[in-house]
């Protein structure tokens, strides 16, 4: 299981505290009025590859639209009520205009959330307003990621198959489709987007627990797992630029080989 982080926009269109005050008021304790409440829309995130050269599917994101109802957003993927800002309540897949980069119509995860009007949330609902916050994040579980030219299990750059993040094979342009999630944690406003138009970022609760206690370990009898973890460990380091780069020099040396 991987948390997968994905970018996109927030904006202020369609969401209405006046039209949608019935359903956020199934997750408030007392009853809110529409003039309570400031809500706004957000893109959470498509199925267009993106420049880590992996993609949601379409069956992920129609499941994300269920398991996003009622989470809440956040600051930064900050896991404190403190930096709790708002909740999601109402979502949706939406065909959008264009297509993706690899020629498939472009679908995107669009939702809307409610936060609070009052002297605390006033700088926050003022700063969305002016798009200064505007980037946002979600954090997923995801179940499987697959290759986008034979469906073979991904490890890190390569498939099963040897498929390469970034190659071409028969003109189709290889990438990680993520597929299965099995929990969204939270929307995180953020500052720096990696998605076309947004961002990416790659993390994992559970990998995040366990680099906890490894660095608080020692670790002198562990050589052998110790260099099997390398590669994964400088692949992790590696911009989605650079993964690519590197997929075309190995894509390269193989047909130079093949003479």
């Amino acid at each position: 299981m991987q948390k997968v982080e994905k970018f996109k926009a927030a904006g202020l269109k369609r969401a209405d505290a006046a039209a949608d005050i019935d359903i956020i008021n199934r997750y408030a304790v007392r009853e809110l009025k529409p003039d309570d409440v400031f809500c706004f829309s957000v893109v959470l995130c498509d199925n267009d590859i993106d420049r880590d050269l992996e993609r949601f599917s379409d069956q992920a994101l129609d499941t994300m639209a269920r398991l996003f109802e009622g989470k809440p957003m956040i600051s930064d993927h900050c896991w404190s009520s403190e930096r709790q800002i708002a909740r999601l309540y109402r979502l949706a897949v939406e065909t959008a205009e264009g297509k993706t980069r690899d020629g498939r119509p472009l679908r995107q995860l669009v939702g809307c959330a409610y936060t609070v009007r009052n002297d605390q949330t006033q700088p926050t609902i003022d700063a969305i307003e002016a798009g200064i916050l505007k980037e946002v994040s979600v954090g997923v579980a995801i179940g499987k990621c697959t290759c986008s030219v034979c469906g073979g299990a991904f490890n890190w750059i390569a498939c099963e198959n040897g498929h390469e993040k970034g190659a071409e094979y028969e003109g189709k342009l290889c990438a990680g489709v993520l597929e299965d999630p099995l929990d969204a944690y939270e929307l995180s406003f953020v500052a720096v987007p990696a998605q076309p138009g947004a961002g990416v970022i790659k993390g994992a609760r559970d990998v995040q627990s366990a680099f906890s206690v490894l660095l608080g370990a020692d670790l002198s009898g562990c050589s052998g797992e110790a260099k099997a973890l390398l590669p994964k460990l400088q692949a992790a380091l590696m911009s989605g630029e650079e993964k690519a780069k590197r997929a075309k020099i190995i894509e390269d040396n193989k047909r130079f080989m093949k003479g």
